[in-house]
Formats: structure tokens, sequence, C-alpha cells
């Protein structure tokens, strides 16, 4: 049986937009009051306003997730407004697909500070709450790049498989202290992901990949799971993609 979450506190990092921003009205509809950081200020002005419609509270919080001292103070801020986090959502993340030999190190350094330290950065500022009040849900948003590997995106495969080895050891280190982590792991969402890095908005395959809404729905999924479950991993694929080296 799912629980009721209404009244607990949820951060959502890379809220402004896709997975993120259908995450935060999710989360909303069940009652969850929203701490949404992105970097996009006035995206996030317009999420607030979508969550506030559904009677909860919901703040913005416009920062760089890659960067430890800007993480550190949105989190003080969030605990002086909201006084607990009950679940974060690390979704903050970006991509470029080609080949090996297109990226450069700045590509490799933009993936893995965005997808791989964000999650590190945030998961170490709210979860010493969450092990103090010995309840809590840390929720990774991968991705199907994080379990297999597909050519011409090296470089984003290897942030998404490096977010589920966080993510499954962490398990191990907060599962005593009555914390859940869970890893969602979709493969292509229709947003605007990696527009210009490889993705173009006149994309034949756009049409028929995932819906936002659809991943959202996952992460409430994980968040509302009884207390004595755990959802350790949600994989998700579009209709029109097979399985790599599958059916």
């Amino acid at each position: 049986m799912l629980i009721e979450i209404k009244d607990q506190v949820a951060v959502v990092t890379g809220a402004s937009r896709g997975i993120g921003y259908a995450a935060c009205v999710a989360l909303a509809k069940e009652g969850v009051h929203i701490a949404a950081t992105a970097r996009n200020e006035e995206q996030l002005g317009d999420l607030v306003a979508q969550c506030q419609a559904h009677g909860v509270k919901a703040i913005a919080y416009p920062a760089d997730a890659t960067d430890a001292t800007a993480v550190y103070a949105l989190r003080d801020r969030v605990l002086s407004d909201f006084g607990k986090v009950d679940i974060l959502v690390n979704n903050a993340g970006v991509a470029r697909y080609t080949d090996l030999l297109g990226h450069t190190v700045e590509d490799y350094d933009w993936m893995m500070d965005t997808n791989v330290k964000s999650t590190f950065l945030f998961t170490h500022a709210f979860v010493g709450g969450m092990i103090e009040r010995k309840s809590g849900a840390v929720i990774v948003v991968s991705s199907q790049a994080g379990v297999n590997g597909f050519p011409n995106e090296t470089v984003y495969c290897a942030t998404k498989h490096a977010q589920v080895g966080f993510a499954t050891a962490l398990d191990g280190e907060l599962r005593p202290h009555n914390i859940k982590v869970s890893v969602i792991a979709p493969g292509g969402v229709r947003t605007t992901f990696a527009f210009g890095t490889g993705r173009t908005e006149d994309m034949p395959a756009l049409e028929g990949m995932l819906e936002a809404d659809a991943v959202a729905d996952a992460i409430v999924f994980a968040a509302r799971q009884s207390p004595k479950s755990r959802v350790l991993m949600v994989g998700m694929r579009p209709m029109q993609e097979r399985l790599y080296g599958g059916a």
C-alpha cells in the first residue's frame, strides 16, 4: 500500500524544466511542500506558482548545483524556511551526445560536475538531517545510460553509471537509519534536454519518447513506499526504444 506524503517537504534539483518541473508539480499534487532549485530564476517562478496552486508551500532557490558554497547556503535557507527535508530528488543533469573524439575535456568536466558532483553535494548537504530524524528518501534521477552503454554517449554514460554506483552504495549506508534510496532510470524523455548538444527540436524520435509526467509519477511512487518497502530502481523505456542489444 502506498502511503500518504502530504505535508512532507521535498527538495528538487534541476527543477526549472523537464523532469524536475514535472516532479515538483506531481509532488505538490500529493500535498508535498516544494523547495525547487535550478539556475533559471524566471522559470522557477513559474513553477512555484504552479505548485502553490495545489495549496502547498513552494519556494524557489536559484543556485548553481555544482557550487559547494551555494549548495550549503541553500540548505541553510531551506531548513530555515521549512524546518526539515523529507524527500531529496537529485535530478539536475546535462548531456552532450557525440562520439568520444567529439568530446572535449570541458565537456567531460561539465557533465561530471552537473550530473555527479551535484548529486554528491545535495545528498551530502541534506542527508545529515534525515539521519538525525531516522527518516527520509533520496531519489536519484539517472538514466538507462546508467545501466547500459550506448554509442555516442560515452561520457554521459559514465556520469550516469557513477550516479547509480553512488546510489546503490548509499543505500547500504542509509538503510540502517531508515532512509530509502531509489534510482529512477528512464530512457528517452520528450523534453528540451540536450537541445543544441546532440538533440534538436525537430527530431522525429521526440514524439515517441516518454513524457516527463511519466517519470514524475515514478518519482512519486518511490516516495510513497510503505515503511517496510523501498524501491531500488525503476527502469523505464519508451515503447519505440529497444533495450540496447535486446529485442
